[in-house]
């Protein structure tokens, strides 16, 4: 798609959404991406920041991670709808959701302008906890064979080393494992994921160094 074609598409979407509101003075959202047919616009980016879903490393710019972040996000809300794993329960969420509110500023002022009720609030909740049970149960099987854990130990002394004296593979051994398994999971995970980017449609309308306010 050509960034004509995005312009108008960001334009038509934004007319929609101003044509729907009440005729009122009122800020309009921009769209920063649309997957799969599910529009992610600026205010979710500050949503997600501002709950610490993504942290951006330090020199990156803040809207575009948090944009690729909620982009990777989306593609795997869709594979998790199609699968439909069990629903978490009303106390999980209620637990996940007191985790994401205590991310948010205290300010009521700074609260309305990111538009976070509590129903939108336990919305992301859920959708975090189907998100991880899913991945629990498509990648819980990596596992590493003894002989993989001590090549690891070898490969990354410096991981296991205390005061400058290398702890002992036997004294290590579990910490080696989950390392092993963490990173070898992440990878398949990562793969996963840039697959599905590879064949969902994805139009991406926000481009590096734009200004992060709203239009």
């Amino acid at each position: 798609m050509t960034r004509t074609m995005r312009g108008a598409l960001a334009g038509g979407v934004m007319m929609a959404m101003a044509l729907a509101a009440p005729l009122r003075a009122e800020v309009i959202d921009r769209v920063l991406a649309i997957v799969g047919g599910q529009v992610i616009t600026l205010s979710d980016v500050h949503v997600a920041l501002a709950v610490g879903l993504v942290k951006p490393p330090p020199g990156a710019d803040p809207i575009g991670a948090a944009l690729s972040f909620l982009i990777d996000r989306q593609l795997v809300t869709i594979e998790v709808d199609r699968y439909m794993p069990p629903d978490p329960t009303d106390e999980a969420v209620a637990r996940r959701a007191d985790e994401l509110r205590r991310a948010l500023p205290t300010d009521p002022a700074a609260l309305a302008r990111l538009g976070l009720e509590s129903d939108r609030l336990r919305g992301l909740a859920r959708e975090d906890l189907r998100i991880a049970s899913y991945i629990a149960q498509r990648f819980g099987f990596v596992q590493a064979t003894d002989d993989e854990v001590a090549r690891y130990y070898r490969e990354h002394a410096d991981a296991f080393t205390r005061n400058g004296v290398l702890q002992s593979l036997q004294d290590v051994r579990d910490e080696v494992r989950r390392r092993l398994t963490t990173e070898r999971r992440d990878a398949m995970i990562a793969e996963w994921i840039s697959d599905l980017r590879r064949r969902a449609e994805v139009n991406v309308l926000y481009l590096p160094g734009q200004a992060g306010s709203r239009r």
